[in-house]
Formats: structure tokens, C-alpha cells, sequence
């Protein structure tokens, strides 16, 4: 595996694995499948195309702050 790669893969592991423990914290399981999966099908079919990186980056999720805001005021 390309070196490149490799560190996206590595990061976009801690990314996955981060997500989903939050989304398990909240008690939100069908979007922590939803991660798992998303994440899933990423590694899949990394490297098969010769894409930019935006197009293959994982993105935080913006209403994910809010979300661990609502739920440590609560």
C-alpha cells in the first residue's frame, strides 16, 4: 500500500472509530452502523479509482457538536 494511502486509511480509522464510540455514547446505534458501514464501503474501494482527496475525505459531521453539547448539559 502507497504510503499516502496508508496514512489515510490510519486516520480515517481514528475518525470511524471516534464517531462511532460518540454515536454509541448517545445511544444513537443505527447511525453507528450507518458510520461502520460508510466506512466500510471507503476502505473497500480506496485505491480504485484515481480520485482527488476531497472526493474520498470522511467528513466530521457539523450537528455532532451539538448533539454531545445537548447531551452533557442534560
Amino acid at each position: 500500500m502507497e504510503s499516502i494511502n496508508r496514512k489515510r486509511v490510519d486516520i480515517a480509522t481514528c475518525w470511524a472509530t471516534n464517531r462511532i464510540s460518540v454515536m454509541d455514547t448517545l445511544e444513537r446505534y443505527e447511525d453507528s452502523y450507518a458510520i461502520a458501514e460508510e466506512f466500510r464501503e471507503w476502505i473497500l474501494h480506496i485505491g480504485e479509482k484515481n480520485e482527488n482527496l476531497r472526493n474520498s475525505l470522511l467528513n466530521f459531521p457539523k450537528e455532532l457538536k451539538e448533539l454531545l453539547d445537548q447531551k452533557i448539559n442534560d
